[in-house]
């Protein structure tokens, strides 16, 4: 009987394992995390391929040193260093200054920002993560300038009114039509709802989590969603995650709750890495300030003490691989002029996202024009990330001289997004409690009829789809030649040539290649920026204690103590106000301490003196909530007792302030403990007291 050649694989596998260490398998067993470039040459004289059978059958080194791959790593360029990924924020006023601009003012924002060190980021095999935000932490101006940046035909702060909810949707449309085909882009965070983009202050409501889900889910079909909260709506529609605060002590228990990304992704999420992306970033202001950040018992204090502290480096390696992390920002500010740095900086590299190693390659020892080329591979994932996007293995047949490929074409059959990394991480023991499956994949394709016979050198390389079908990613094995090709033998074409083996032939080193980039279609670079649309502004709303100090258009912020309750936007007020009869809804279960409280903005703060405060409730009778005015957290007023009843009621509350504020003023209405009901707000108003 034949053997197959894939089971033969394993056997020469076993010889080489058993066998001594040739110079060059001692070399890369031996061989630490560093700071190999791309001009450092690798002898593949040892490097052998056995025949059997017509199938040529190798089984490559694996490169041992950390892989500056794309959509993976520090999320920043550097030169020196490790770093293929680049979150942008992008003001919302920047790309839409109306409802009637055009998707060509999004295009060519992205042409002005994809560019870094002088250079584009396609030259650079950089990708972009954009994030679009309207609030940048709630002040409407500073001294650097302003903080909002709402399109000229909407009102500061207007997350709930019906009008923001259609421009919502129509602009993730716009989104979907600029980016889901730029090769520029990576992935989209979705942002656009409270500071920084974060979804706070305020955070989504559920309609618009379900708007925000709908709208993204048919905006990006090539390009994965992330969201900045593990709220069930966007689980269940598999967008990823960008957390604020990886790695940080305080955000799980037993320090913290169980609300927050860590713990949700290992007990409630545990497979949400499977089909999206998780990122952020590593909140060193923490580290830093707050002695519960436990800086000497985590990751340090600064990126470089991280990277150098083999303690530290382990504390981060160990979350990354924990939470399957494909890439983080502000731990990328590292010195990469540093040797020490830039070799720990290696080690975490490697932990990241994706890392393919090639146990074996078979193809055919020879093969016809117009015939079917079939190779096989057994690749394992050793990284913590699967490969998000439909990227093709291709093979390529190298003249063996230029080494430059002569033909090449995308295998059929093979999918790298399915190539997993190990499940379930052991902190103790430091590997994965499933290891990487050792994945078989078998790809063909077609010679063309055309091609000369004679002998190649047969190669792979993993091509940028949207970026031109150009290599891109390596796989992490030492058969590596500068651009994106690794080479594994010889095959013929019409005749086997008399050794498949690759011998004297000097190796590239896969870590750093300066001469990968990609391409970005004409059409997208060539688009301008478009002239302003005429636009009529809406008048920006000012504080008067004399007339009204409540901004009719700034959104009231549910603080839940429980999961079943939620804050919903009605239209059926009593009072048509200047945004209609708007109405706050707060149902389901209250908890113990959910709120529903009006921030002022840090713009503003009462002033000593005495004050009017006039709203209409509704809500189920027999419960009452509790009025109180803020500092912060810190009550200022006593509380006043609100009775809910079936019909709406009006209630007029005079306070007096007699302190100055040292926090955020907040009007707040603590709703009834541990009770199940509804609680409706309508016509806020305040103003001095006469």
């Amino acid at each position: 009987m034949t053997q197959h050649p894939m089971k033969s694989t394993f056997t020469l596998l076993t010889k080489l394992l058993l066998a001594p260490l040739t110079p060059i398998l001692l070399l890369f067993a031996l061989s630490t995390v560093e700071h190999v470039r791309a001009d450092d040459k690798l002898d593949s004289k040892s490097i052998g391929a056995s025949v059997q059978d017509g199938w040529v059958t190798v089984i490559p080194p694996e490169f041992q040193c950390a892989i500056n791959n794309p959509l993976k790593g520090f999320r920043e360029y550097k030169k020196d260093g490790y770093g293929l990924v680049e979150r942008q924020y992008i003001k919302w006023s920047d790309i839409e200054v109306n409802a009637d601009d055009s998707v060509e003012r999004i295009i060519a924002h992205t042409n002005k920002i994809t560019s870094t060190k002088g250079k584009r980021f396609e030259e650079l095999n950089v990708k972009l993560v954009p994030r679009v935000y309207l609030d940048w932490n709630g002040e409407t101006e500073s001294k650097k300038g302003p903080q909002q940046h709402w399109p000229a035909d909407l009102h500061t702060f207007d997350y709930d009114s019906t009008a923001f909810q259609a421009r919502l949707k129509a602009l993730v449309a716009k989104l979907g039509k600029a980016w889901d085909n730029d090769p520029r882009i990576f992935a989209v965070q979705m942002g656009l709802i409270g500071h920084f983009g974060e979804h706070h202050s305020p955070a989504p409501t559920a309609d618009q989590r379900r708007l925000l889900t709908e709208a993204f889910k048919a905006a990006f079909k090539n390009k994965p969603v992330l969201v900045r909260h593990t709220d069930p709506e966007f689980m269940q529609a598999g967008f990823g995650i960008y957390y604020d605060t990886f790695a940080y002590i305080d955000r799980e228990p037993p320090e913290g709750s169980e609300d927050q990304f860590p713990w949700q992704a290992t007990h409630v999420y545990p497979n949400i890495w499977k089909r999206a992306p998780i990122e952020g970033e590593v909140e060193y202001n923490w580290q830093a300030q707050r002695d519960n950040a436990k800086p000497k018992q985590t990751f340090g204090r600064t990126p470089d003490e991280t990277m150098e502290e083999p303690a530290y480096r382990r504390y981060m390696i160990d979350k990354i691989r924990r939470y399957h992390a494909s890439y983080l920002g502000w731990i990328d500010n590292y010195d990469d002029s540093n040797s020490d740095v830039l070799a720990g900086a290696a080690e975490v590299q490697k932990a990241f996202g994706y890392r393919f190693v090639l146990d074996s390659v078979s193809y055919p020892h020879s093969a016809k024009p117009d015939g079917k080329l079939t190779v096989k591979m057994t690749v394992r994932n050793t990284g913590s990330a699967p490969f998000y996007l439909d990227w093709p293995v291709a093979v390529g047949l190298l003249d063996p001289e230029t080494k430059k490929p002569v033909w090449s074409a995308p295998l059929s059959g093979v999918d790298i997004r399915k190539w997993l990394p190990g499940e379930d991480w052991d902190s103790a023991a430091f590997a994965y409690r499933r290891a990487a499956k050792q994945n078989l994949s078998t790809g063909t394709a077609t010679l063309p009829s055309g091609i000369k016979a004679g002998r190649y050198i047969l190669a792979l390389a993993i091509l940028d789809r949207q970026g031109g079908m150009v290599p891109s990613a390596r796989f992490a094995t030492a058969n590596y030649f500068r651009g994106g090709w690794h080479p594994f033998g010889f095959i013929g074409i019409g005749n086997a040539p008399q050794d498949a083996a690759l011998t004297n032939i000097a190796f590239d080193s896969p870590a750093f290649d300066d001469s990968l980039s990609y391409k970005v279609p004409e059409k997208l670079l060539a688009v301008k920026m478009p002239p302003v649309p005429a636009v009529k502004a809406v008048p920006q709303w000012t504080p008067d204690p004399k007339q009204e100090l409540i901004n009719p258009w700034r959104y009231w912020t549910l603080d839940e103590a429980t999961k079943s309750v939620e804050k919903l936007i009605r239209m059926d007020g009593p009072v048509k106000g200047p945004i209609g009869g708007q109405v706050v809804r707060v149902t389901g279960g209250f908890g113990d301490r959910s709120r529903l409280d009006y921030t002022f903005g840090k713009d503003y703060k009462l002033n000593k003196g005495r004050y009017r405060f006039t709203c209409r409730v509704r809500g189920t009778p027999g419960l009452s909530a509790e009025f109180e005015v803020g500092d912060g957290w810190h009550g200022m007023t006593k509380e006043t007792p609100i009775p809910l009843t079936s019909e709406w009621q009006e209630h007029v509350i005079e306070f007096e302030i007699n302190n100055k504020f040292k926090d955020e003023t907040t009007l707040r209405f603590k709703l009834p403990k541990n009770a199940k009901g509804t609680f409706d707000l309508t016509d806020t108003r305040l103003k001095k007291a006469e």
